[in-house]
């Protein structure tokens, strides 16, 4: 049987893109923070850092470097608990890295954390959150800290202007690069990955059972998405000839996209998720693969 290929959002893709990428490295950060850097030197992912012996360690997804910053970059599927505590864990370890003894404080590099989350970790429905230390008296006393925090709320996507960012946030959430120049080219590099057979094979075996249900889940809702507008295309090529053809493809794709979402959520939403929390794990793989199984367990959550 034929194995999955894996999402840009999964860890070793995500990794491997941008480690052996580093030009997409570069302009990924560039999008998410809005600003030229220097070039990026450097990418190491899956990084441990541990700030004293004995002490609790993390585990850095992408940890990149330039001539004057370092970039930390967390692709998170699941949503956790303790998200501001966390970053302010791995901030303080990146510090005590970036800082052999002896060494002036204001050697200190500035550094930046990107957390990319698929859910929205703080309910306010932004498609960004910039986190930075402000004087709570007066605004303009500048602390001089030398860090931001940002969080990326991949689910909110569509609530950004057209843009690169806009891009890249739709191409993690649907899978689909349209014709933004990054999100393509990162979907060549992914592309590219899944090519490589042996790879892959390691790779899929390195995520845990929820993280590729949570995976499964969101193809089969891609594959309703993309059935959904197929249809809504074909039905309004045919009122099209009726109407005008420039009309009618408009009002296919608005139906095709409607309709692929609402099938889309129905099958990954209202099962696969149903199922992992109710950890009936082989359910939902077998549920991701078979059709005729899937259609079961969701005429059967029809009648509960």
């Amino acid at each position: 049987m034929e194995i999955r290929d894996l999402l840009f959002s999964e860890h070793p893709m995500f990794d491997r893109v941008m480690e052996e990428r580093t030009d997409l490295c570069q302009r990924l950060l560039e999008t998410v923070l809005g600003m030229p850097i220097a070039k990026v030197s450097n990418v190491v992912a899956e990084r441990t850092l541990q700030p004293r012996i004995g002490a609790h360690g993390v585990r850095l997804d992408v940890m990149a470097r330039t001539s004057g910053a370092v970039y930390d970059v967390e692709m998170q599927t699941y949503s956790r608990e303790g998200l501001g505590k966390r970053m302010r864990y791995y901030q303080g370890a990146m510090d005590t890295a970036m800082l052999t003894p002896g060494v002036s404080y204001d050697n200190l590099p500035n550094s930046f954390i990107i957390f990319i989350c698929l859910q929205d970790e703080f309910g306010a429905g932004l498609p960004v959150y910039t986190f930075d230390m402000r004087c709570e008296e007066n605004d303009g006393v500048e602390l001089g800290h030398g860090f931001i925090w940002s969080v990326l709320n991949v689910s909110a996507w569509e609530k950004l202007p057209a843009g690169q960012l806009r891009g890249l946030l739709r191409y993690i959430a649907t899978d689909d690069a349209g014709d933004d120049g990054l999100a393509a080219d990162i979907a060549v590099a992914v592309a590219a990955a899944n090519a490589d057979g042996l790879w892959k094979e390691g790779a899929l075996a390195m995520l845990t059972i929820e993280e590729d249900m949570r995976a499964q889940g969101r193809l089969l809702q891609k594959a309703g998405w993309e059935k959904g507008l197929a249809e809504g295309r074909a039905a309004g090529m045919a009122e099209g000839r009726a109407v005008g053809m420039a009309e009618g493809k408009a009002e296919g794709r608005a139906e095709g996209r409607a309709e692929g979402r609402a099938e889309g959520l129905a099958e990954a939403g209202a099962l696969i998720a149903s199922l992992m929390d109710a950890g009936r794990f082989e359910d939902a793989r077998r549920a991701a693969t078979d059709a005729d199984y899937r259609e079961e367990l969701l005429r059967g959550l029809g009648q509960s």
